[in-house]
């Protein structure tokens, strides 16, 4: 811990700082162990108890590196898909996918937007948007917003802290950071919980149509298979009463007399556009 905030407060006054922060939170899009977050945040208290690195520059870099990194993610989906990462294929990642196509087929602009604040979860939902092919159209759009807030959201989680510390740097650092750690597991639970009520309803729903859909069709079908079945008896029993008999592929009948009759006139089929 010491070496890291010896390590941020010695990149703080270089020029070259936000093209740090800008190639972390780009690698942080599909290599999840990146801590692009932490040196924002610690960044970020740096700049409240300093006055470096600029705090408006800072957003945009972790906005512009966050951004670019989700759609690489995107397209790496898109090409080869999310299965051929072990990671994404058992324990937490495995997990991760499956939140990530349920939360993208009910709820995609809400768990674009939250999706970031879970383990695992920027990368996956990224990942799995390429791979069922959501649309690009949205999808630019809604990450545009949400690495927006996100950088926002992490300079602003270490520029708070770092005011109670302003005249001791390395500690604003350390306490930013345990802050931002604290707020993420609240965050983290909460839109955890959120997911799991909506995923809920929308299982009872989907389930509430489907016995509905399935018992009209059975109702339909029973319906329908007495109607005709009663319909073609009837017919017959008249048939064999009167005593008419039909000629197969003949345009005739013979009335009950043994006479041939008048040919029918068969109908004529509508033309239809």
């Amino acid at each position: 811990m010491r070496a890291f905030e010896g390590w941020i407060s010695a990149i703080a006054d270089a020029w070259w700082v936000h093209l740090v922060v800008l190639a972390l939170s780009f690698v942080d899009g599909f290599f999840p162990t990146v801590p692009s977050e932490s040196v924002i945040v610690s960044l970020g208290s740096t700049w409240s108890s300093t006055g470096r690195p600029s705090i408006v520059l800072l957003v945009l870099a972790a906005w512009a590196g966050a951004f670019c990194g989700d759609n690489v993610a995107y397209l790496i989906g898109r090409r080869i898909g999310w299965q051929r990462f072990r990671f994404f294929r058992e324990g937490k990642g495995r997990r991760a996918v499956e939140a990530a196509e349920r939360g993208l087929r009910r709820r995609a602009l809400v768990f674009l937007m939250t999706a970031r604040y879970i383990p695992f979860g920027r990368t996956a939902v990224n990942l799995v948007a390429g791979a069922v092919r959501y649309p690009r159209d949205r999808y630019v759009p809604r990450v545009a917003l949400s690495t927006a807030v996100w950088a926002v959201y992490s300079a602003a989680v270490g520029a708070v802290a770092g005011q109670w510390f302003e005249h001791n740097p390395l500690l604003g650092i350390g306490v930013a950071l345990a802050c931002a750690v604290v707020i993420s597991l609240v965050v983290e639970r909460v839109v955890s919980a959120v997911h799991d009520a909506l995923d809920r309803r929308a299982d009872a729903r989907e389930a509430r149509h489907g016995t509905a859909g399935h018992g009209t069709a059975d109702h339909g079908a029973a319906g329908h298979g007495t109607a005709g079945h009663g319909t073609a008896d009837h017919k017959a029993e008249t048939d064999a009463a009167s005593g008419i008999r039909y000629r197969r592929g003949s345009g005739s009948h013979r009335a009950p007399s043994g006479r041939p009759a008048a040919p029918r006139a068969d109908p004529v089929p509508e033309d239809r556009p």
